[in-house]
């Protein structure tokens, strides 16, 4: 694999999840503009994002088919990565402190770059890897 094509495809992969997170915020926003609950809200923002993430990570990041199995992958990989973020944000928070804001920043920027990451390296070697085409026997 030539080292452009992987320049591209992480290239393709940062903007499909910042464009997610922005999805999750806006629809956050107009959640709770419309006068949804602080949980309900945030559940419709990140689903939202997560069903977009799959659909552009699958179709644009890896161009790769659709199955029930990529489906069931990527949601354990990012309830998976979902707890790997806050599990490293607390840790950062304790080496770093929690009284500057620049400390908490930079605990979720570690924390957001961990699980980029491990979401690249999941969806492409495991979830969204290309299929070895069947080759049948004569």
């Amino acid at each position: 694999m030539s080292h452009l094509y992987l320049s591209a495809q992480l290239r393709r992969f940062l903007i499909t999840g910042l464009s997610a997170t922005i999805i999750d915020s806006s629809v956050y926003s107009a959640m709770l503009y419309l006068g949804m609950d602080f949980s309900p809200a945030k559940a419709c923002g990140f689903l939202t994002a997560v069903a977009f993430a799959y659909n552009g990570h699958r179709r644009w990041t890896f161009s790769t088919h659709g199955s029930r199995k990529r489906i069931i992958g990527f949601i354990g990989l990012y309830l998976t990565t979902f707890l790997i973020n806050n599990l490293t944000n607390t840790l950062m928070l304790e080496i770093l402190g929690k009284e500057q804001k620049i400390d908490i920043a930079g605990a979720f920027v570690v924390a957001t770059g961990v699980t980029a990451i491990v979401n690249f390296t999941m969806m492409k070697f495991f979830i969204f890897r290309p299929r070895k085409p069947v080759v049948a026997e004569e």
